[in-house]
C-alpha cells in the first residue's frame, strides 16, 4: 500500500492524495516518478507514505480491501481530492469476517500514523446543521444534538472524550494517559504520542502524561491508542456512564437518522 501526497501546482490549497497498491511498491514509485505525461502521471507529488506487514502475510485480497476503506475514509473530508483514475468496487477484496477485524485495524493505526505526519487526510469533515430563523412560524427547527461524554479508564489513565462538531474524537484536556508503553505499541501510535510530547499537547505529570488542551483523533481507536499506549479497539473501550459503548451508541444514532 502507498499514498502519493501533494498539492494541486494551479490551486496551491488543493491538497491531493493518490492511494495505490501493488505486491511491487518501489516499481509502481518508480513507475510513477518517470511517467509526467501519460494516465498515471502524478507531477503533484511531493510526499509518499508506503504501507508493508512486519510479517509479510498481507494478500492480494488484502491490499484492495484496505485500499477501498482508505479511499472512502479520504472522501470524507472535503479539503483533499483524490486522483485515482479508478475508484474501487463495493465489493473489492472480500474477505472473512476475521479477516476484515485485522484489516480494519490495519486501516486505523494508517489513519492515526497519517494524522501523526501532519496530513488530515483522514479526517472526516461532517458538514453542522444550517442555523434557522426560529422568530419565523415556518421555519424548522434544526439544532445540533451535543455529543455526550464518553469515558476511558483503567490502571494508569483516564480520560474523557466528545464527538466534535466535524466528526473527529476530541479528548478532552485534563485527561490522563499512561506514561509507560507496550513493546507491541503500533509504530503510527508511538509516533503520536511522541508529536505531542514534543508540541506541549501532553506533559509528564508523575504517573501521568496529562492533556493539557483538547486535542482531536481521527478514530475513537486512534485516540484510545494513544491514551493507553498500545494497539487497541477504542469503539468498544470508550463508554458512556451507563456502560454502553461508543460502538452501540453510534449504531443507535444511525437508526434513529
Amino acid at each position: 500500500m502507498y499514498i502519493l501526497i501533494g498539492a494541486d501546482e494551479n490551486e496551491p490549497d488543493r491538497l491531493l492524495a493518490y492511494i495505490g497498491e501493488s505486491e511491487g511498491v518501489s516499481g509502481r514509485l518508480a513507475h510513477h516518478n518517470s511517467n509526467d505525461n501519460g494516465r498515471d502521471s502524478k507531477t503533484f507529488w511531493t510526499d509518499t507514505v508506503v504501507l508493508i506487514s512486519k510479517d509479510e502475510n498481507l494478500t492480494k485480497s488484502h491490499a484492495r480491501y484496505v485500499e477501498s476503506c482508505l479511499i472512502k475514509a479520504a472522501g470524507g473530508n472535503p479539503r483533499w481530492s483524490l486522483p485515482n483514475t479508478r475508484m474501487p468496487s463495493d465489493d473489492a477484496g472480500r474477505l472473512p469476517l476475521p479477516d476484515r477485524a485485522a484489516m480494519a485495524e490495519f486501516v486505523d493505526q494508517t489513519k492515526t500514523l497519517v494524522g501523526a505526519l501532519g496530513w488530515d487526510l483522514f479526517r472526516e469533515m461532517r458538514i453542522a446543521p444550517v442555523e434557522t430563523d426560529h422568530s419565523s412560524s415556518t421555519s424548522i427547527k434544526n439544532d445540533r444534538v451535543e455529543s455526550p461524554v464518553f469515558s476511558f479508564r483503567g490502571e494508569g489513565f483516564s480520560a474523557e472524550m466528545q464527538i466534535g462538531p466535524s466528526g473527529d474524537f476530541v479528548v478532552k484536556a485534563g485527561s490522563k494517559a499512561r506514561v509507560r508503553t507496550t513493546r507491541t505499541i503500533p509504530r503510527g501510535t508511538d509516533a503520536m504520542r511522541k508529536t505531542l510530547l514534543e508540541k506541549g499537547v501532553l506533559r509528564e505529570e508523575g504517573e501521568f502524561l496529562v492533556f493539557t488542551s483538547d486535542y482531536s483523533f481521527p478514530s475513537a481507536s486512534a485516540a484510545a491508542a494513544t491514551i493507553i499506549g498500545t494497539s487497541i479497539n477504542g469503539r468498544i473501550l470508550w463508554k458512556l456512564p451507563d456502560g454502553q459503548t461508543y460502538a452501540d451508541w453510534e449504531a443507535l444514532q444511525g437508526s434513529n437518522a
